[in-house]
């Protein structure tokens, strides 16, 4: 397992300070300010990684280091909430899902900020079943240079906002409760938030959203007084903007969005966007030229073929064209209602990738069987592709490819956390199979034409 062989890794490089990843624990440190009345009963992890928290680049630009709990993410994480609040006779029960747990590091200029993503439910078991209450939201961006000593610190700074966050709403009485199912307990509300409390599903009223909070929890300001002008743009409908005016002195100084009573809007800086609902979330467009810095976005950048994805401090779009008149799609975060380029990857997935692409010149009768570490995965026709996606417990994968021709081919692949390995497949007139790794620039020019029609299936390994 790749987690015994980091700890073995970590200690015989120590005497020369050159580890290549860093294992820090949250043993005994505490919440300094719990929830009265309450134990903690149970712990729940719906991230998928239960292992790697994420990367920082100390050493300076493109020189990462992963960082690791010294258990893994659900044994930690149990244990520090469970010292916190320990169970009492008199107290009452309360259960913590861990939603989202994530830390990456930015460079702006020379300084180093080390970052911190972390969600929390906080969820009730009641006689009628389980009560979740609140989902919290937290981005740290702390500079200092102590690492990974401040890496636990920076932590457990995240998880005392978290309670903050749930004891605030609980104080002001905007709580809405919901009755979830057991199974709900593994299912993360920032990937199914149709099945949660995140998104308004009734019919909002007209008020103003001063955070994303009251938008998500459908709490709006209804004693704010203002007007609405409607800017129609007859050859983009879904570029129409909003704008609002209030009377002197009364505008709100912090505005997420508005709700007219019918539509849900999102402040854009200059203007307010239309937020349109797409299945569980909420979608707008915009023109590139429209972001600037004041936008409300999370700025994820990052390359299909490989490389390490981030987040910007400064905010504003990646836009995905040069062109200042191409209009693009955007999509509602549900961790923190900030926007994404709609097809933009999860940047908190720690995972590594790899991509497998038939050749068109392949021998046509030919259909490859895809196998993994001995598990039939599906077929592979010429010009498609098969995409396997393995989470960080897995340093090595084995990919056999069987032709119905009766040609077979063997190979094993050392993986990279947050790269993508690329391969070009070939069935020969002869039955015999070519396997060959893409180069940077072949990735680039062949993968660039994937899509959800040419490929075949996508396979994901926890």
């Amino acid at each position: 397992m790749r987690k015994t062989a980091l700890i073995l890794i970590f200690l015989s490089v120590l005497c020369y300070s050159n580890a290549q990843d860093y294992i820090i624990s949250l043993a005994g440190r505490k919440l300094s300010a719990v929830l009265p009345r309450f134990f903690i009963e149970d712990v729940y992890l719906s991230q998928r990684e239960d292992s790697c928290l994420g990367y920082i680049n100390p050493a300076g630009p493109r020189k990462y280091n992963f960082v690791f709990f010294k258990k893994n993410i659900l044994s930690e994480m149990k244990e520090f909430f469970m010292l916190s609040m320990p169970k009492k006779a008199d107290l009452v029960p309360l259960i913590i899902r861990v939603n989202r747990i994530y830390m990456y590091e930015t460079t702006k200029g020379v300084r180093e900020y080390t970052c911190m993503d972390l969600s929390l439910s906080f969820i009730f078991p009641m006689n009628n079943g389980l009560h979740e209450d609140f989902t919290s939201s937290v981005s740290l961006s702390v500079y200092q240079k102590d690492v990974p000593e401040s890496l636990a610190a920076i932590i457990e700074n995240a998880i005392e906002q978290c309670f903050t966050q749930y004891n605030e709403r609980l104080n002001k009485g905007w709580i809405t409760s919901k009755i979830i199912s057991t199974a709900q307990l593994n299912e993360s509300p920032l990937e199914k938030s149709g099945y949660f409390n995140c998104i308004p599903g009734k019919k909002p009223r007209k008020g103003i959203y001063h955070t994303w909070f009251d938008f998500r929890d459908n709490f709006p300001d209804t004693s704010v007084e203002f007007k609405i002008f409607h800017y129609y743009n007859p050859d983009h409908p879904k570029l129409s903007k909003a704008y609002l005016k209030f009377p002197n002195g009364s505008e709100p100084k912090e505005i997420w969005g508005f709700s007219d009573g019918d539509s849900l809007y999102i402040n854009g800086g200059f203007s307010y966007s239309l937020l349109t609902r797409e299945k569980d979330g909420f979608i707008t467009y915009s023109r590139s030229s429209d972001y600037t810095k004041e936008v409300i976005s999370a700025a994820i950048f990052g390359s299909i073929v490989g490389g390490f994805i981030g987040a910007s401090l400064l905010g504003g779009v990646a836009a995905v064209t040069a062109d200042p008149n191409f209009v693009e799609k955007f999509r509602l975060d549900p961790f923190n209602g900030k926007l994404l380029p709609f097809d933009a990857p999860d940047y908190t997935l720690i995972s590594s990738k790899v991509v497998l692409y038939l050749s068109k010149v392949s021998d046509p009768n030919a259909i490859i069987s895809i196998f993994i570490d001995g598990k039939r995965q599906c077929e592979l026709l010429p010009g498609k592709y098969f995409t396997l996606d393995l989470s960080c417990h897995h340093d090595e994968v084995t990919v056999h490819l069987v032709s119905s021709t009766g040609g077979e081919k063997i190979k094993s692949i050392t993986l990279t956390l947050f790269k993508t390995n690329a391969y070009l497949v070939k069935v020969n007139n002869d039955r015999t199979i070519d396997f060959k790794h893409l180069i940077d620039q072949m990735k680039k020019d062949i993968l660039r034409n994937r899509t959800n029609e040419n490929t075949t299936c996508t396979v994901e390994w926890l």
